[in-house]
């Protein structure tokens, strides 16, 4: 058995946020409750909550309780989406509580997994001064049922982030690498750019042409620029959810330096173009 296996909870969440029942969910009990939460470097989301057995505290999840902040602990499900560039985290919650004063907002996540691919760098989309290491772990996660000795183990390839002058960054700049990395989850803006999207922006500054005719309330009027700004925001930006590194310890591999990083990315890079021009 490796190091990695032999830990405890090396798959495990805990989240602190506003209870959030949207309003359909007061007539439709079958609706998701929500936590609203902030992230470690800035930024409101709101994490989908799943119950999928009994579990102590469930009853506070109830719409009677909309607005209590909470702790919940389970584990993220990690599912396709199309509101979002990449995966959108559920936490599948195994206990509910309210908060204490000890209790700091956010969704803690602690996993174990393997960096796939050499690291690429870049700034935070909300906080520009700070440079970060991107990769994805491929983190195997396993299911249970209570009353069967079946096990289903699904591989999830997992974004994790980290600022480049961490002390700890250098473990997650090698392919290769198993990792044990305990961060927090955040949800990111990033640009979008392309023939598609330039064509989008087209449409909707028509539009607003079309819409500058019309006889207006000013009610109506901010009400129109308010939807342009946000459908143009739309068109230029999607959002990721990823999971913000604060500790990374190596249980497998060898760190590398930022250089070593760069050039592992640069001939990975090389490496995909020769393939599609041989595929070409």
């Amino acid at each position: 058995m490796s190091e990695a296996t032999s830990q405890p909870n090396t798959y495990h969440a805990a989240a602190v946020g506003i209870l959030d029942v949207p309003s359909a969910s007061r007539q439709n009990l079958h609706r998701r409750p929500h936590l609203r939460m902030t992230g470690p470097l800035g930024g409101d989301f709101r994490l989908p909550i799943r119950v999928m057995r009994e579990i102590p505290g469930s009853e506070l999840l109830d719409h009677a309780h909309h607005g209590a902040r909470l702790l919940i602990e389970g584990r993220l499900e990690w599912n396709k989406s199309s509101d979002a560039a990449g995966l959108l985290p559920t936490l599948i919650a195994d206990a509910v509580r309210p908060v204490t004063p000890d209790d700091e907002e956010g969704c803690d996540v602690r996993l174990c997994g393997e960096v796939t691919a050499p690291a690429r760098i870049r700034r935070h989309p909300l906080r520009p001064g700070i440079a970060m290491a991107h990769v994805t772990l491929r983190v195997q996660i396993p299911r249970t049922r209570a009353a069967s000795r079946a096990v289903i183990t699904e591989t999830v390839g997992i974004p994790v982030v980290i600022p480049l002058n961490h002390p700890d960054a250098p473990a997650l700049l090698r392919p290769g690498n198993r990792v044990l990395v305990e961060g927090l989850l955040e949800q990111a803006p990033l640009p979008r750019n392309g023939p598609e999207v330039d064509q989008t922006l087209a449409d909707l500054d028509e539009t607003a042409k079309q819409r500058a005719t019309w006889a207006m309330t000013p009610e109506e009027t901010r009400a129109a620029e308010r939807d342009y700004t946000r459908r143009r925001w739309e068109a230029t930006h999607t959002v990721i959810y990823r999971v913000v590194a604060g500790y990374v310890e190596l249980l497998n591999g060898a760190p590398a330096t930022i250089r070593e990083a760069r050039e592992l990315r640069r001939a990975e890079l090389q490496r995909r173009a020769q393939r599609q021009q041989s595929s070409s």
